[in-house]
């Protein structure tokens, strides 16, 4: 393999950084794509990213399962599939509301001590690359080492999501291949959650997640380094404080952190080199493979409010004692004329549905 210099004019071309010769780059045939090379003015707009809400079924006894969703959807509400209460190291996402089936009864003291415990946290799509968007497909571009002399070759691909593949190569002192996008503008304001979330399929080599706070094309890049593993998918949650502010792989030890009000671009790699000069444990020459099912933003969510069948209003003090708040079925409560808050708090959570509640109550009944 040589080095190319028509894919480094590709690459100058599509990221718009070629200054005023971009334009004239432009009307040379065989040096831009499909996808268009037209400055990129994104319509994401994410104030109004909100999270799914789901509820869980806790507790023998699902029959009704099925009317109890269908009561539920119109109101913005789905059921969790079976069998998520029997995960204690899985966080809850998205459940502001849990059932709880069967009677009252001893097992209840353990079942609202590990509710209590189980981390909750609230998550919404960013981007779902599944369903391919021809404006945020325009966005991505291979950024390969052969901008420096190198001959690593990437491509950004649609099938089944957002797929990085290509070769990497060592030769010409090089060795990283990766995808970048064109600046956002406006850049994502991602000031109201604390991280990102990548659903993915890699092939067990490291990869690394770059995210850019600054419009200019050396700004800092914020990495974070993640492994993937080649027989199932994985889940990658990013704090916006864990990554690296690095430049050409080299730590800026004195930069601030990421600031996610001003996102304005994003970026996937695979490096032979970590940071400052050690090797990436796991990289391997040739060919690779990492696709990108769905990129979510997450952040830290309230425990959920537990709805309780008729009898249940004297679990108040455990409920207290687990930070949990709970809705029963006894008499003229304080949200309305079927329920009653009782435990850690005495009204509703503003994300949960005070006719969520009253539906939920009507089906047990």
């Amino acid at each position: 393999m040589v080095w190319n210099p028509l894919r480094l004019l590709q690459t100058l071309i599509h990221f718009e950084v070629a200054g005023p010769l971009s334009r004239g780059l432009r009307s040379l045939p065989g040096l831009t794509n499909t996808t268009g090379t037209t400055p990129m003015t994104t319509a994401v707009d994410t104030t109004h990213l909100a999270p799914a809400r789901s509820v869980g079924l806790w507790g023998a006894g699902h029959d009704g399962a099925d009317a109890l969703g269908q009561a539920l959807a119109p109101l913005g509400y789905s059921l969790t599939p079976p069998g998520w209460s029997s995960q204690p190291d899985q966080p809850l996402v998205n459940l502001p509301l849990v059932v709880g089936l069967g009677p009252s009864d001893a097992t209840w003291a353990s079942r609202l001590e590990h509710l209590g415990h189980v981390a909750s946290y609230q998550e919404a799509t960013l981007f779902d690359f599944q369903a391919l968007d021809p404006a945020i497909a325009a966005l991505w571009g291979s950024l390969d080492d052969g901008v420096m002399g190198g001959v690593s070759a990437s491509q950004v691909q649609w099938q089944n999501g957002l797929r990085f593949v290509g070769q990497v190569s060592t030769a010409n002192s090089g060795g990283f291949a990766s995808i970048r996008t064109r600046n956002l503008e406006p850049p994502l304001n991602l000031s109201q959650w604390q991280g990102t979330v990548l659903y993915a399929q890699g092939d067990g080599q490291r990869y690394k997640w770059i995210l850019r706070d600054n419009p200019d094309w050396d700004s800092l890049a914020y990495c974070y380094s993640f492994d993937t593993d080649s027989d199932r998918p994985i889940t990658v949650r990013t704090p916006f404080l864990d990554p690296v502010a690095t430049r050409r792989a080299r730590t800026v030890p004195e930069a601030s952190a990421l600031n996610p009000a001003q996102v304005y671009s994003m970026q996937l790699m695979l490096s032979k080199f970590e940071y400052d000069g050690d090797l990436n444990p796991s990289f391997e020459p040739g060919s690779f493979e990492l696709t990108v099912q769905r990129l979510a933003v997450y952040r830290q969510g309230p425990k959920p409010v537990l709805v309780l069948p008729q009898g249940n209003a004297a679990l108040g003090p455990q409920l207290a004692a687990a930070g949990l708040t709970g809705v029963v079925p006894q008499g003229q409560g304080a949200q309305g004329p079927g329920f009653e808050v009782i435990g850690a708090n005495q009204t509703l959570p503003p994300e949960v549905s005070p006719a969520a509640v009253e539906t939920i109550l009507q089906q047990l009944m």
